[in-house]
């Protein structure tokens, strides 16, 4: 009888280590499950170096600190040649990215309004005390998309002009016969001066 007491002790015994593993086992795992887990970069998908020529209505670009959003694109074409113009609107105003190849190298370059010059091209042109010469000057197709204030497509007259040292630049536009010379003066930017993010769901 002593021997039976013996062997049902040992598996009571058994039984409740093998029990208490169980719970041991089993809650650990709960509070691992009740952990969060490592918080996720949601930019970690987006590329290190971008692709100006994918710009479009929806992205971000940061400048200069900034946050500007593509409010709206312009593609151009004139001869073969083709360039875009992005309407960016930031906290410091709206200004206009020009993103084009000539032969092959990218030139991008950034645009502000200029109210109240009442300048129109031909000659040379002095604005700020300084003058500018005729670089370039033609009449472009263009197709509008997003909000650009231009019709949703139409020909776009202008003309470019630089200072002798090409630091500054000077552009004119009109959308219209009937309508005044837009005036604008630009800076050129190197792509590295630019943050791209993407519209969520746009695919390359």
């Amino acid at each position: 009888m002593s021997d039976v007491l013996l062997v049902l002790l040992i598996v009571v015994l058994v039984a409740l280590v093998v029990l208490a593993a169980v719970i041991l086992v089993l809650r650990r795992r709960n509070l691992a499950a009740a952990r969060p887990g490592p918080r996720v970069d949601p930019l970690a998908d987006e590329p290190d170096v971008y692709d100006p020529h994918r710009i479009g209505v929806g992205d971000v670009i940061t400048y200069a600190g900034i946050d500007h959003v593509v409010r709206g694109t312009i593609s151009l074409e004139e001869g073969g040649m083709t360039w875009k113009e992005h309407l960016l609107d930031g906290s410091t105003g709206r200004r206009w990215l020009t993103v084009e190849d000539d032969e092959g190298d990218l030139e991008m370059t950034l645009w502000m309004r200029r109210e109240g010059t009442n300048l129109e091209p031909g000659g040379d042109v002095v604005l700020d005390d300084r003058v500018h010469r005729q670089v370039e000057r033609g009449r472009a197709n263009y197709t509008a998309e997003g909000t650009t204030g231009t019709p949703p497509t139409g020909t776009v007259d202008y003309a470019d002009y630089a200072t002798a040292d090409k630091t500054g630049l000077l552009a004119f536009e009109r959308w219209a016969p009937t309508q005044s010379w837009e005036v604008s003066t630009g800076r050129a930017v190197l792509r590295g001066e630019l943050t791209v993010y993407h519209r969520t769901g746009e695919t390359p």
